[in-house]
């Protein structure tokens, strides 16, 4: 599964934007240990609260790390790409490999819960000429 702890280290392959945009669109919750981990797990950005680490904040990293992201987008507001997370897999790819039945059929199911501006204006693939 997906954590929120992943988008700390995670750019746009295409134009380098940091962070990334997360939209979570399903999760389960489970049951992870912390007990001896280094709080915050993130160094510069928190995926779970969608902010840059700050100094001398607490941050919910026992409540973040339970929680299993199966679907999800990561979207680049800079060039406009999307990339799914699919099963609870990250599907970061240069367009010229990605499926573009699989994707639009991943916009299609999640339409209503995503942007306009990614369902139709997306990049590599949209749902602008259905």
């Amino acid at each position: 599964m997906m954590r929120y702890w992943g988008i700390d280290y995670i750019k746009c392959i295409y134009c380098s934007n940091y962070p990334l945009k997360l939209i979570v669109l399903d999760y389960v919750k489970e049951s992870i240990d912390t007990a001896g981990l280094e709080k915050p797990l993130c160094r510069n950005y928190c995926g779970y609260l969608n902010e840059s680490i700050q100094k001398n904040k607490e941050y919910p990293c026992n409540e973040c790390l339970s929680i299993g992201i199966r679907e999800a987008v990561l979207y680049c507001d800079k060039c406009n790409r999307w990339y799914p997370v699919i099963n609870g897999i990250l599907q970061m790819l240069r367009d010229n490999k990605r499926k573009e039945s699989v994707e639009k059929e991943f916009l299609k199911k999640w339409s209503d819960k995503l942007p306009k501006q990614i369902v139709y204006e997306g990049k590599p693939f949209n749902l602008s000429n259905i």
